[in-house]
Protein backbone atom coordinates (compact mmCIF):
# COMPACT_ATOMS: atom_id res chain seq x y z
CA UNK A 1 0.00 0.00 0.00
CA UNK A 2 1.20 3.52 -0.81
CA UNK A 3 0.64 4.76 2.75
CA UNK A 4 3.04 2.10 4.09
CA UNK A 5 5.88 4.04 2.43
CA UNK A 6 4.90 7.28 4.15
CA UNK A 7 7.68 8.58 6.37
CA UNK A 8 6.92 8.71 10.10
CA UNK A 9 8.55 11.42 12.21
CA UNK A 10 8.97 10.19 15.79
CA UNK A 11 7.22 11.82 18.73
CA UNK A 12 8.94 14.96 19.98
CA UNK A 13 8.18 17.98 22.14
CA UNK A 14 7.69 21.65 21.28
CA UNK A 15 7.90 24.47 23.81
CA UNK A 16 5.30 27.18 23.34
CA UNK A 17 4.81 29.74 26.07
CA UNK A 18 4.31 27.87 29.33
CA UNK A 19 3.16 24.71 27.54
CA UNK A 20 5.14 21.74 26.27
CA UNK A 21 3.29 19.90 23.51
CA UNK A 22 3.92 16.33 22.42
CA UNK A 23 3.57 15.83 18.67
CA UNK A 24 4.51 13.56 15.81
CA UNK A 25 4.18 13.79 12.04
CA UNK A 26 3.72 11.85 8.82
CA UNK A 27 4.91 12.51 5.28
CA UNK A 28 7.28 14.88 3.53
CA UNK A 29 7.87 18.20 5.36
CA UNK A 30 8.04 19.82 1.93
CA UNK A 31 4.38 18.97 1.26
CA UNK A 32 1.54 21.30 2.27
CA UNK A 33 1.13 21.02 6.07
CA UNK A 34 -2.06 19.82 7.73
CA UNK A 35 -2.30 20.29 11.51
CA UNK A 36 -4.80 17.99 13.20
CA UNK A 37 -6.39 19.13 16.50
CA UNK A 38 -8.18 16.48 18.55
CA UNK A 39 -11.12 16.89 20.91
CA UNK A 40 -12.03 16.73 24.58
CA UNK A 41 -10.24 13.98 26.52
CA UNK A 42 -8.75 12.63 23.28
CA UNK A 43 -5.03 12.11 22.79
CA UNK A 44 -3.24 12.52 19.49
CA UNK A 45 -3.59 8.79 18.81
CA UNK A 46 -7.34 9.23 18.29
CA UNK A 47 -6.20 10.61 14.93
CA UNK A 48 -5.31 7.03 14.09
CA UNK A 49 -1.96 6.25 12.48
CA UNK A 50 -3.52 4.73 9.36
CA UNK A 51 -5.76 7.79 8.95
CA UNK A 52 -2.71 10.06 9.14
CA UNK A 53 -0.71 7.87 6.74
CA UNK A 54 -3.52 7.87 4.20
CA UNK A 55 -3.79 11.65 4.37
CA UNK A 56 -0.02 12.01 4.03
CA UNK A 57 -0.07 9.66 1.04
CA UNK A 58 -2.32 12.23 -0.66
CA UNK A 59 0.55 14.71 -0.62
CA UNK A 60 0.20 16.33 2.78
CA UNK A 61 2.60 16.76 5.70
CA UNK A 62 0.42 15.70 8.63
CA UNK A 63 1.07 16.85 12.21
CA UNK A 64 -0.93 15.60 15.19
CA UNK A 65 -0.42 16.52 18.85
CA UNK A 66 -1.67 16.18 22.40
CA UNK A 67 -3.55 19.27 23.55
CA UNK A 68 -2.55 20.77 26.89
CA UNK A 69 -3.73 18.71 29.89
CA UNK A 70 -3.87 15.42 27.96
CA UNK A 71 -1.50 12.66 26.89
CA UNK A 72 2.15 13.64 27.13
CA UNK A 73 1.67 17.41 26.93
CA UNK A 74 1.84 19.80 29.90
CA UNK A 75 -0.61 19.13 32.74
CA UNK A 76 -2.06 22.06 34.65
CA UNK A 77 -2.13 20.16 37.91
CA UNK A 78 -1.99 23.31 40.04
CA UNK A 79 -5.24 24.60 38.55
CA UNK A 80 -8.64 23.69 39.93
CA UNK A 81 -10.57 21.08 37.96
CA UNK A 82 -14.25 22.11 37.80
CA UNK A 83 -16.87 19.54 38.77
CA UNK A 84 -20.09 18.39 37.10
CA UNK A 85 -21.95 20.62 39.57
CA UNK A 86 -19.95 23.58 38.27
CA UNK A 87 -21.00 22.66 34.75
CA UNK A 88 -24.70 22.47 35.69
CA UNK A 89 -24.56 25.77 37.57
CA UNK A 90 -22.86 27.42 34.61
CA UNK A 91 -26.03 26.93 32.57
CA UNK A 92 -28.07 29.12 34.92
CA UNK A 93 -28.86 32.68 33.75
CA UNK A 94 -26.45 35.32 34.96
CA UNK A 95 -23.74 32.90 36.03
CA UNK A 96 -20.12 33.79 35.30
CA UNK A 97 -17.94 30.79 34.58
CA UNK A 98 -14.23 30.93 35.35
CA UNK A 99 -11.82 28.41 33.89
CA UNK A 100 -8.05 27.90 34.25
CA UNK A 101 -7.70 28.54 30.51
CA UNK A 102 -9.89 28.96 27.44
CA UNK A 103 -10.02 27.64 23.90
CA UNK A 104 -8.22 30.80 22.76
CA UNK A 105 -5.27 29.72 24.92
CA UNK A 106 -5.41 26.30 23.25
CA UNK A 107 -5.53 27.97 19.83
CA UNK A 108 -2.43 29.91 20.86
CA UNK A 109 -0.80 26.58 21.76
CA UNK A 110 -1.45 25.35 18.24
CA UNK A 111 -0.01 28.50 16.68
CA UNK A 112 3.02 28.07 18.97
CA UNK A 113 3.48 24.50 17.77
CA UNK A 114 3.45 25.77 14.20
CA UNK A 115 6.10 28.32 15.15
CA UNK A 116 8.27 25.58 16.66
CA UNK A 117 7.93 23.53 13.46
CA UNK A 118 8.68 26.49 11.21
CA UNK A 119 5.19 26.46 9.70
CA UNK A 120 4.13 29.99 8.84
CA UNK A 121 0.74 28.73 7.65
CA UNK A 122 -1.09 25.39 7.59
CA UNK A 123 -4.34 23.73 6.73
CA UNK A 124 -5.98 23.29 10.14
CA UNK A 125 -8.36 20.40 10.78
CA UNK A 126 -10.12 20.08 14.14
CA UNK A 127 -12.46 17.41 15.49
CA UNK A 128 -15.06 18.17 18.18
CA UNK A 129 -13.36 20.46 20.74
CA UNK A 130 -10.48 20.52 18.26
CA UNK A 131 -12.90 22.02 15.73
CA UNK A 132 -13.78 24.74 18.24
CA UNK A 133 -10.06 25.41 18.81
CA UNK A 134 -9.59 25.62 15.03
CA UNK A 135 -12.44 28.16 14.89
CA UNK A 136 -10.68 30.25 17.56
CA UNK A 137 -7.56 30.12 15.40
CA UNK A 138 -9.56 31.38 12.43
CA UNK A 139 -10.89 34.23 14.57
CA UNK A 140 -7.74 35.23 16.45
CA UNK A 141 -4.86 33.89 14.32
CA UNK A 142 -6.42 33.98 10.87
CA UNK A 143 -3.17 34.72 9.03
CA UNK A 144 -1.86 31.29 10.09
CA UNK A 145 -4.58 29.26 8.34
CA UNK A 146 -4.62 28.29 4.69
CA UNK A 147 -7.95 26.54 5.17
CA UNK A 148 -10.21 25.57 8.07
CA UNK A 149 -11.87 22.16 8.41
CA UNK A 150 -14.17 21.34 11.31
CA UNK A 151 -15.34 17.80 11.95
CA UNK A 152 -18.26 17.11 14.32
CA UNK A 153 -17.82 20.57 15.89
CA UNK A 154 -20.05 23.40 17.10
CA UNK A 155 -19.99 27.21 17.12
CA UNK A 156 -20.94 27.21 20.80
CA UNK A 157 -24.34 28.67 19.92
CA UNK A 158 -26.48 28.16 23.06
CA UNK A 159 -29.63 27.77 20.96
CA UNK A 160 -28.45 24.50 19.44
CA UNK A 161 -30.11 21.28 20.60
CA UNK A 162 -28.40 19.60 23.56
CA UNK A 163 -26.72 16.19 23.51
CA UNK A 164 -28.84 13.11 24.01
CA UNK A 165 -29.07 12.14 27.70
CA UNK A 166 -26.69 9.19 27.17
CA UNK A 167 -24.17 11.33 25.32
CA UNK A 168 -24.32 14.03 27.99
CA UNK A 169 -23.72 11.43 30.70
CA UNK A 170 -20.73 10.12 28.74
CA UNK A 171 -19.39 13.66 28.40
CA UNK A 172 -19.38 14.49 32.11
CA UNK A 173 -18.52 11.06 33.56
CA UNK A 174 -15.01 11.10 35.02
CA UNK A 175 -12.62 8.37 33.90
CA UNK A 176 -11.47 5.87 36.54
CA UNK A 177 -7.73 5.50 37.10
CA UNK A 178 -7.56 1.70 37.47
CA UNK A 179 -6.55 0.04 34.18
CA UNK A 180 -9.39 -2.41 33.55
CA UNK A 181 -12.01 0.01 34.84
CA UNK A 182 -10.64 2.68 32.50
CA UNK A 183 -10.77 0.34 29.52
CA UNK A 184 -14.39 -0.56 30.25
CA UNK A 185 -15.18 3.15 30.62
CA UNK A 186 -13.36 3.98 27.36
CA UNK A 187 -15.24 1.37 25.31
CA UNK A 188 -18.59 2.27 26.88
CA UNK A 189 -18.05 5.98 26.21
CA UNK A 190 -17.13 5.55 22.56
CA UNK A 191 -19.96 3.08 22.03
CA UNK A 192 -22.40 5.81 23.08
CA UNK A 193 -20.68 8.60 21.13
CA UNK A 194 -20.47 6.51 17.96
CA UNK A 195 -24.25 6.49 17.64
CA UNK A 196 -26.52 3.66 16.59
CA UNK A 197 -26.39 3.61 12.80
CA UNK A 198 -22.96 2.11 12.04
CA UNK A 199 -21.26 -1.03 13.40
CA UNK A 200 -19.12 -0.46 16.50
CA UNK A 201 -15.82 -2.30 16.99
CA UNK A 202 -15.22 -2.76 20.74
CA UNK A 203 -11.88 -4.57 20.32
CA UNK A 204 -10.40 -1.81 18.16
CA UNK A 205 -11.69 0.75 20.65
CA UNK A 206 -10.23 -1.17 23.59
CA UNK A 207 -6.81 -1.24 21.88
CA UNK A 208 -6.99 2.52 21.44
CA UNK A 209 -8.02 2.90 25.07
CA UNK A 210 -5.08 0.78 26.20
CA UNK A 211 -2.68 2.90 24.17
CA UNK A 212 -4.18 6.03 25.75
CA UNK A 213 -3.85 4.54 29.23
CA UNK A 214 -0.23 3.62 28.66
CA UNK A 215 0.58 7.12 27.37
CA UNK A 216 -0.98 8.55 30.51
CA UNK A 217 -4.52 9.61 31.45
CA UNK A 218 -5.43 12.79 33.30
CA UNK A 219 -9.11 12.98 34.45
CA UNK A 220 -8.75 16.40 36.14
CA UNK A 221 -7.27 17.73 32.90
CA UNK A 222 -10.34 16.57 31.01
CA UNK A 223 -12.52 18.57 33.40
CA UNK A 224 -10.33 21.63 32.82
CA UNK A 225 -10.68 21.16 29.05
CA UNK A 226 -14.46 20.96 29.47
CA UNK A 227 -14.30 24.15 31.52
CA UNK A 228 -12.41 25.81 28.65
CA UNK A 229 -15.21 24.89 26.25
CA UNK A 230 -17.88 26.32 28.58
CA UNK A 231 -15.94 29.49 29.37
CA UNK A 232 -15.28 30.20 25.70
CA UNK A 233 -18.99 30.67 25.01
CA UNK A 234 -20.63 31.45 21.69
CA UNK A 235 -18.32 31.98 18.69
CA UNK A 236 -21.11 32.43 16.17
CA UNK A 237 -21.03 36.25 15.96
CA UNK A 238 -17.24 36.29 15.52
CA UNK A 239 -17.36 33.55 12.88
CA UNK A 240 -19.29 35.86 10.56
CA UNK A 241 -16.02 37.71 9.89
CA UNK A 242 -14.02 34.58 8.99
CA UNK A 243 -12.88 34.76 5.37
CA UNK A 244 -10.87 31.52 5.31
CA UNK A 245 -12.04 28.68 3.02
CA UNK A 246 -14.01 26.47 5.40
CA UNK A 247 -15.17 22.88 5.23
CA UNK A 248 -17.71 21.51 7.72
CA UNK A 249 -17.86 17.71 8.05
CA UNK A 250 -20.51 16.31 10.36
CA UNK A 251 -22.37 13.08 10.97
CA UNK A 252 -26.13 12.98 10.68
CA UNK A 253 -26.31 10.64 13.71
CA UNK A 254 -24.07 12.58 16.10
CA UNK A 255 -25.57 12.22 19.61
CA UNK A 256 -23.25 14.75 21.27
CA UNK A 257 -23.08 17.70 18.87
CA UNK A 258 -26.29 17.17 16.96
CA UNK A 259 -26.45 17.70 13.20
CA UNK A 260 -28.05 21.17 13.48
CA UNK A 261 -24.63 22.29 14.80
CA UNK A 262 -23.25 21.64 11.30
CA UNK A 263 -26.00 23.67 9.65
CA UNK A 264 -25.34 26.47 12.13
CA UNK A 265 -21.60 26.49 11.33
CA UNK A 266 -22.23 26.42 7.59
CA UNK A 267 -24.55 29.40 7.89
CA UNK A 268 -22.28 31.31 10.30
CA UNK A 269 -19.07 31.18 8.24
CA UNK A 270 -19.31 32.96 4.87
CA UNK A 271 -18.91 30.55 1.97
CA UNK A 272 -18.50 27.44 4.15
CA UNK A 273 -19.10 24.06 2.50
CA UNK A 274 -20.97 21.33 4.37
CA UNK A 275 -20.29 17.62 3.83
CA UNK A 276 -22.88 15.61 5.78
CA UNK A 277 -21.89 12.01 6.53
CA UNK A 278 -24.95 9.80 6.79
CA UNK A 279 -24.96 7.57 9.86
CA UNK A 280 -21.77 8.98 11.39
CA UNK A 281 -21.89 9.68 15.10
CA UNK A 282 -19.34 11.53 17.20
CA UNK A 283 -16.43 9.36 16.07
CA UNK A 284 -14.25 8.63 13.05
CA UNK A 285 -14.79 4.97 12.11
CA UNK A 286 -12.43 3.60 9.42
CA UNK A 287 -15.32 2.73 7.12
CA UNK A 288 -15.89 6.47 6.66
CA UNK A 289 -12.25 7.51 6.23
CA UNK A 290 -12.27 7.40 2.39
CA UNK A 291 -15.04 9.99 2.21
CA UNK A 292 -13.59 12.18 4.95
CA UNK A 293 -10.06 12.06 3.51
CA UNK A 294 -11.31 12.79 0.01
CA UNK A 295 -13.21 15.83 1.29
CA UNK A 296 -10.13 17.15 3.12
CA UNK A 297 -7.94 16.51 0.06
CA UNK A 298 -10.29 18.44 -2.22
CA UNK A 299 -10.66 21.29 0.24
CA UNK A 300 -6.93 21.75 0.75
CA UNK A 301 -5.92 21.21 -2.89
CA UNK A 302 -6.69 24.67 -4.25
CA UNK A 303 -4.95 26.67 -1.52
CA UNK A 304 -1.56 25.03 -1.12
CA UNK A 305 0.54 28.14 -1.66
CA UNK A 306 2.50 29.08 1.48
Amino acid sequence: MIESAVRYHDAAFAETGNVRLCYDAFGDPGDPPVVLIMGLAAQLIVWEEDFCRQLAARGRYVVRFDNRDIGRSTKFDGARAPSVVDYVLSRLPGRTYRAPYTLVDMARDTAGLMDALGLETAHVVGASMGGAIAQEMAIHFRSRLRTLTTIMASSGNPRLPPPTPKAFAALVRSAPREREAFLRYYVRTWRVLSGNELPFDPERTRRQGLASYERGINPPGVRRQLAAIIASGNRRPALRSVAIPTLVIHGTADPLLRFPAALDLRDAIPGATLVPIKGMGHALPPVLWPRILAAIERHTEATNAP
